[in-house]
């Protein structure tokens, strides 16, 4: 019936006279000019936010009249032959006044509507409480966070405007329409040893106008009249590396003066003379900068202003500056760079090259991101693919192997780049990384990490969890869903709190809450790794559908994500008192920030330690850990990729094992000894074991881990197809495919026999 209607849509829009005509002849004149239609959004992302705090698309109404109406019993619609879709409340609009309605499909607050509007073209019909259509509009086509206004409130003529919701629209910048086609270059954005001459071509009857300093050209921008010419910049004085006031203290900020390494930005668009545009084309040109060739580089584009104009994104900004420079007088304005949320996304462009060849060009939003990285002078970004810049949700190619991500984030440290590829097979969330050379408006910015970002689309993406199935809370708020969402995180500390453990019951219902292997994963995975920045409320993100849908992760259980490592190597090893970070007793030294332990700082730990299954499943899960997934073996193959060794962090992961099994023993009052158990496998593609949560890596045909004697460690031993599992041999015999391994009397080894099946 939508698409039905839709179609009768896109009709009348090719007829909008007729229409109009037929439509305007049943308006009642005397009302026309009193209560009318005044705006129209039908692509709401930023711009105002409905009682549910969610960005709705909206209809406004303006009362032309010297006194107030009530609208009670008059009807707002998007259908012509169901004008009475919406009966509106008894609100009353005043004199000159202005009213909201949201169409948010819903009817559960007074000022929403029971339908939806498209961005691709709309009728809205306005009717009083007799039924008699009393205005009606139709909306052309709509980007994100435009709408279609009256010029002047309450009059005839309509205009692609800026939204003005419950303000006046005179004033307000009426916008063009981007319809034309993009302007086409002679030469892709990349690498090129010598400087070249760039033509740029468009339809006849159509000006090209173009930028060389990332701005996003506008008419008034250098019109272009013959080739272009692309040379070398490096030497030339830093601009964007030259800015002061990015950080608060800025008169005493000195930014370096060597020349950054430069690129060449050119940005274009096309226009008629009928106000009609097209969408901005850039591409980035290397002259000269073989050094990049064999890397990753992205390169960054958004407007100069918008970044670091006296609004930009990236600066303290005006109202803080101004303060700033007159002694710091009255309250402090935040910076600019401390904004979040959509609201501080900018419209920009990324260009991916891949070692020397590009592999992505598109438009994306761009906001600075992070916690107290904001007040270094070299900002993180998070970048995010959408349907108003390029129309999709995710990026065009693939940033990281077999999948398409909506989003990513530029991010600082090794350990937040590399940890996640140590814990591919735990219970736990992590972020894909790579290292990439970012180059932002041209000039070398750093080198860093491309990585993703958690949110519904991650979920979807690796989950397989829809939108409107889950939500996401970090650091006590919610992150991902509705803002009411908290409560379910409430009751689940609720839960902790009032809760004795002690009881197989309790722990049975913890269990049913929360998936247990998934928090002891989250939690060996920092205290191994002494992440000394980590509370319930900081640096800590979980997730969970909404219901129990019986699936693998759609159960409703709480699952944890691994999130901000920066203190795993940034540790101040004056404040901890230590001469090497593996030293430090994560279990109960005090957090650097915090000054709280673990007991204190962490409830569900807290609350459940001393649970004997509890205290079980968190020793063996420990040691497989510190066995495999933080071995030598495997760190050293996975540091291998990112171009480190196992000497990184002053040798810490190998000096950790010691420290951090003494710790764990200490913890939890254990009273056994670390002794060897050794898995052999001959036939290491016949099958695979598995050693209570984690799965050693036979590949070499031998694997040897400690445990402490404390607990039984349970191996399982599994055939692939056209195997089958034959029996264990050495210091047990069975041919059961599970076995529970005591090592209370000494070191212990097994060899898992295979056999091939007959064809």
């Amino acid at each position: 019936m939508k698409a039905k209607k839709y179609l009768i849509t896109c009709v009348c829009l090719c007829m909008t006279g007729v229409c109009l005509e037929s439509m305007s002849a049943r308006l009642r004149e005397e009302d026309r000019a009193d209560i009318v239609i005044n705006e129209v959004c039908c692509w709401n992302e930023t711009i105002v936010k409905d009682a549910s705090r969610n960005f709705s698309d909206y209809i406004e109404l303006y009362n032309a009249r010297e006194e107030a109406v009530s609208l009670q019993g008059w009807y707002l619609s998007d259908d012509k032959d169901q004008l009475d879709q919406a009966r509106l409340p008894d609100l009353t609009i005043e004199p000159k006044g202005y009213l909201l309605f949201y169409a948010n499909g819903e009817d559960e607050d007074e000022d929403s509507l029971p339908f939806r509007l498209s961005s691709e073209g709309e009728m809205v019909f306005l009717s009083d409480p007799e039924g008699r259509l009393v205005d009606s509009v139709i909306v052309p086509k709509l980007r994100a966070d435009t709408v279609y206004a009256r010029k002047t409130d309450g009059h005839k003529e309509w205009a692609r405007m800026e939204p003005s919701p419950e303000e006046s629209n005179e004033g307000h910048v009426q916008l063009k329409n981007v319809c034309l086609e993009e302007p086409v270059f002679s030469r892709e954005g990349g690498f090129y040893e010598e400087p070249f001459w760039l033509e740029i071509t468009a339809r006849p009857g159509e000006t090209i106008y173009y930028t060389l300093d990332g701005r996003e050209p506008t008419e008034e921008s250098e019109v272009y009249s013959g080739r272009i010419y692309i040379d070398a910049g490096n030497g030339r004085p830093n601009v964007y590396n030259a800015v002061q006031n990015v950080v608060a203290d800025w008169k005493n900020y000195v930014p370096s003066e060597e020349p950054a390494d430069k690129a060449v930005v050119v940005r274009a668009m096309v226009m008629d003379g009928a106000d009609r545009i097209s969408e901005t084309v850039t591409a980035t040109y290397f002259i000269d900068l073989e050094v990049y060739e064999n890397t990753d580089v992205l390169s960054m584009v958004a407007d100069t202003d918008e970044l670091f104009g006296e609004d930009g994104i990236y600066v303290t900004g005006k109202a803080y500056d101004d303060w700033y420079l007159s002694g710091g007088a009255g309250e402090e304005p935040v910076p600019n760079y401390y904004r979040t949320g959509r609201r501080s996304e900018i419209k920009g462009n990324i260009e991916l090259f891949e070692s020397g060849g590009g592999r992505l060009n598109q438009r994306a939003g761009v906001r600075i991101q992070g916690a107290s990285s904001r007040k270094f002078p070299k900002k993180r970004f998070s970048i995010y693919a959408r349907p108003e810049y390029n129309g999709s949700v995710y990026f065009d190619t693939e940033i990281f192997e077999g999948r398409q991500i909506h989003s990513f984030k530029l991010s600082e440290g090794f350990a937040n780049a590399v940890v996640p590829y140590l814990l591919t097979d735990r219970k736990v969330a992590t972020l894909e990384a790579r290292p990439a050379v970012v180059f932002l408006n041209g000039e070398y910015w750093y080198t860093t990490y491309i990585q993703d970002k958690y949110n519904h689309y991650f979920l979807n993406e690796k989950y397989g969890i829809k939108k409107d199935e889950a939500f996401i809370i970090k650091e006590l708020d919610v992150a991902f869903g509705n803002y009411k969402d908290i409560d379910y995180y409430l009751e689940l500390i609720d839960f902790f709190e009032g809760t004795d453990f002690t009881t197989e019951e309790a722990y049975e219902e913890a269990c049913r809450r929360i998936d247990m292997q998934s928090y002891i994963d989250f939690m060996c995975a920092n205290v191994y790794l002494c992440n000394m920045d980590m509370t319930d409320t900081h640096n800590y993100t979980l997730w969970r559908t909404y219901e129990d849908r019986r699936t693998e992760y759609g159960d409703g259980r709480w699952r944890w994500m691994i999130y901000d490592l920066d203190f795993v190597g940034l540790v101040d090893l004056g404040y901890f008192g230590v001469g090497n970070h593996a030293e430090i007793n994560a279990f109960t030294t005090p957090m650097q920030y915090s000054g709280h332990q673990i007991m204190d700082e962490m409830l569900i730990f807290a609350s459940l330690r001393y649970n004997e299954a509890f205290k079980r499943q968190f020793v063996l899960t420990f040691m497989d850990m510190a066995n495999t997934n933080f071995s030598e073996k495997n760190v050293e193959a996975v540091f291998r990729e990112f171009g480190e060794d196992l000497h990184w962090h002053d040798d810490f992961f190998l000096k950790r094992f010691d420290y951090a099994a003494e710790d764990l023993a200490e913890e939890f009052d254990l009273q056994g000894m670390l002794e060897e158990l050794t898995i052999e496998q001959k036939e290491t593609d016949a099958g695979y074991v598995q050693v209570n949560t984690c799965r050693p890596d036979l590949s070499e045909g031998t694997w040897t881990g400690r445990y402490y004697t404390d607990y039984p460690v349970t191996v399982t031993a599994a055939a692939n197809e056209g195997w089958r599992f034959a029996g264990w041999r050495g210091d047990q015999s069975s041919t059961d495919g599970t076995l529970s391994v005591s090592l209370e009397n000494g070191a212990v080894k097994l060899e898992a026999l295979f056999e091939k099946t007959e064809n």
